[in-house]
């Protein structure tokens, strides 16, 4: 049976290979090749993913909160991952960011594009002042993907995550509205 035309998407960021936009429902088995993917999770907080988690994310998405943007990474019209960036304080105008990529997709450029991007919209877009991500200190790619996007380094914090029944530590990186 051959799949109905996927609808257009709503595209929040043209980053030239990959794209930000907004999730759709149909987005489900995209989101499900990388979420269930355990390379992929192994320095996550959640997952791999059941078929109920992957279908319970992709409803959310689709109606993110306030103050919190939550877009689909899109290359050649399929879903290769998922990026966000979310008020953790309005009074203090900070907030956070992630993102994950179908483990396809690793070294190509496009993580640091979207950490880009999703600084720009945390500034821009919700006003933050503070932008920061956390990351597992054994995430080295993802520590240098931070630091490309212009995070400085602010701490490392220990047994601060309880992933999958183990503590874990955490690096933590930020950049300022008005870093250069």
């Amino acid at each position: 049976m051959a799949h109905a035309p996927a609808a257009p998407r709503d595209v929040v960021e043209d980053l030239g290979p990959v794209q930000l936009a907004r999730f759709v429902p149909e987005d489900v088995d995209d989101v499900h090749a990388f979420a269930s993917d355990p390379v992929v999770c192994e320095h996550t907080t959640w997952g791999p993913n059941t078929p109920d988690d992957t279908r319970a994310f992709v409803e959310q998405a689709c109606r993110p909160e306030p103050g919190t943007v939550l877009l689909a990474i899109v290359r050649d019209g399929h879903v290769i991952g998922s990026a966000s960036v979310w008020t953790t304080s309005r009074s203090d105008r900070c907030g956070e960011m992630g993102y994950v990529l179908h483990r396809d997709h690793w070294g190509r450029g496009y993580a640091t594009l979207v950490a880009r991007a999703l600084l720009r919209i945390g500034f821009d877009d919700l006003g933050l002042a503070r932008v920061a991500a956390t990351c597992a200190p054994a995430n080295t790619a993802s520590v240098r993907v931070l630091e490309k996007a212009g995070l400085q380094h602010e701490g490392h914090l220990r047994g601060d995550r309880l992933v999958r029944g183990a503590r874990r530590d955490s690096l933590v990186l930020a950049r300022l509205a008005t870093d250069g």
